[in-house]
């Protein structure tokens, strides 16, 4: 029986995650090929379409597992969703499906898809005007201030001084500038206890969660500086559910409680790094990700290669 054929996908050559889960993959047995996104070209021939990297079709692949996205500008960014489109139509499985990322990667339709699936969110204004957007900086001060698209808490403001909220109509225009380009996305700020909770969500399992606490400001990104430390809080059946509403198969996803112990969900993320959660945990994540993968890789039927 041929060895089940696995890409990974991410812009950086170089990256621990990647490295880790082939090796994983590869203890079970499972053909590696590192998938980088800038080597690929497309070739279209007539009617025929083929994704080639290094003279290999990609379209054997049995699955493709999405580590990172890359992509900021919008050109790239475009092509690498119309790659991974490409090898869904050829048979591949994405993990997670483009249509799953994109709901993540827009923070407005992951909102609205959390809200669909009855999840708790913090309030949350999403709107282009700024006259809107300001008001409900007034009426919700302090509040939190998020870029449309993005990752790693970059572009996140926390609205709390009396002299932004007098100059209000200022800061939200150069927030714009830097990172909304046009569009606002404000949320309530929930008073908590200074640490939020990232739990990692496969195939509709919390395989592992972290509480992230903030060493300074009020961003707890492990990329920001937040120090990750053991979970004691049951987060199974929002975190799960969450996943569910963007239908991701991995994902991370951001817990908040507030000082009363109850639940937000803040965001739901595509490409969740683990190096963090890695850390609190006492068995190997790349390990656990290759095993589940891989078995429900045998447990699908054969695909017929187009």
């Amino acid at each position: 029986m041929k060895p089940t054929y696995v890409g990974l996908f991410s812009s950086d050559p170089s990256s621990a995650r990647v490295s880790g889960l082939e090796a994983s993959f590869q203890r079970l047995g499972v053909d590696v090929l590192r998938i980088i996104p800038w080597m690929v070209s497309t070739r279209i021939d007539g009617e025929r379409q083929q994704l080639i990297q290094d003279d290999r079709d990609l379209s054997l692949l049995d699955a493709v597992l999405v580590v990172d996205l890359g992509g900021i500008d919008i050109g790239t960014f475009f092509n690498r969703v119309a790659i991974l489109t490409s090898l869904q139509d050829s048979g591949v499985s994405v993990i997670n499906s483009v249509a799953s990322i994109l709901q993540m990667r827009n923070k407005a339709e992951c909102m609205r898809r959390l809200v669909a699936a009855h999840v708790t969110t913090p309030e949350t204004l999403i709107t282009e005007s700024i006259d809107e957007a300001a008001e409900f900086v007034r009426n919700h001060f302090p509040c939190v201030l998020k870029p449309i698209t993005g990752f790693g808490g970059i572009g996140v403001q926390l609205i709390e001084r009396d002299f932004d909220l007098k100059h209000i109509g200022d800061y939200l225009k150069f927030h714009s500038q830097l990172f909304g380009k046009g569009a606002y996305l404000l949320q309530d700020y929930i008073h908590g206890a200074g640490f939020d909770i990232r739990a990692l969500v496969l195939d509709d399992e919390v395989i592992g969660s972290m509480q992230r606490v903030s060493t300074g400001g009020f961003v707890t990104n492990i990329h920001s500086g937040g120090i990750p430390r053991k979970n004691d809080i049951d987060v199974e059946e929002i975190a799960v559910r969450s996943a569910r509403a963007v239908r991701g198969r991995l994902v991370g996803v951001d817990i908040i409680p507030d000082a009363d112990g109850r639940l937000f969900v803040l965001e739901v993320n595509a490409t969740p790094g683990w190096a963090g959660l890695q850390r609190v945990l006492d068995f190997n994540l790349p390990d656990r990700i290759a095993e589940v993968i891989t078995e429900s890789l045998k447990q699908s039927r054969p695909r017929a290669r187009l």
